[in-house]
C-alpha cells in the first residue's frame, strides 16, 4: 500500500507579488497629484498661522509696553525669508520666524506693520496679506491674512479682494 502525502504551499507566488506591487503602484500614480496640493495647502495655511501668531504676540507686546511694536522681513521686503517682531524705540528683538517653506510666495505685504501703544494699527484702514503658491496650482487655494483697523488678524482662504 502506498500512501499519499499531501504537500500544501506556504506562501506567494511570484505571480500574486508582481500584481500587488502593480497595483500599488497604479494607486499611488493616481494619488500623487492630490497629495502634492494638499501638501502646498498645508504649507500656505502653516505660513499664514505663524505670521497671524506673530502678529497678536506685536500686538500684545504692544499693549503692554505702551510703546510701538514693528513686524518686519528678515531680509529686505522679501517676506518669505522670515520675519522678526521688534520694539521701535529701542529694536529690542521680541520673536522671530524664520523662512517660508519652499512654494509659498507672499502677495499685498506692506514694508512693515507696526501696532502703536494701543494695540491699533498706525495708519488705520485693513491690510491684507495673501500667501499663494508659487507655482500658481489652479488646485490649490491661496490664504488671506486680514488685520483690520483694531488690529486683530483674520486668517481665510481664498485670495485678498
Amino acid at each position: 500500500m502506498r500512501t499519499v502525502c499531501k504537500r500544501t504551499n506556504h506562501g506567494f507566488t511570484m505571480i500574486e507579488i508582481l500584481t500587488v506591487l502593480v497595483m500599488l503602484a497604479i494607486l499611488t500614480a493616481i494619488a500623487m497629484p492630490s497629495l502634492t496640493k494638499v501638501m502646498i495647502g498645508q504649507r500656505l495655511r502653516a505660513a499664514g498661522t505663524d505670521l497671524m501668531s506673530s502678529l497678536l504676540i506685536a500686538r500684545s507686546e504692544a499693549i503692554k509696553r505702551n510703546a510701538e511694536v514693528q513686524i518686519t522681513p528678515q531680509s529686505g521686503t522679501d517676506w518669505t525669508t522670515g520675519w522678526r517682531v521688534s520694539a521701535v524705540a529701542t529694536a529690542e528683538q521680541i520673536a522671530e520666524k524664520p523662512a517660508l517653506g519652499t512654494g509659498v510666495s507672499v502677495l499685498l505685504a506692506p514694508d512693515a506693520i507696526v501696532y502703536e501703544r494701543n494695540g491699533r494699527l498706525t495708519g488705520g484702514g485693513t491690510l491684507g496679506i495673501e500667501f499663494d503658491d508659487s507655482a500658481h496650482d489652479a488646485g490649490v487655494a491661496s490664504r488671506c491674512l486680514s488685520i483690520d483697523p483694531s488690529g486683530v488678524p483674520r486668517l481665510a482662504t481664498g485670495s485678498c479682494s
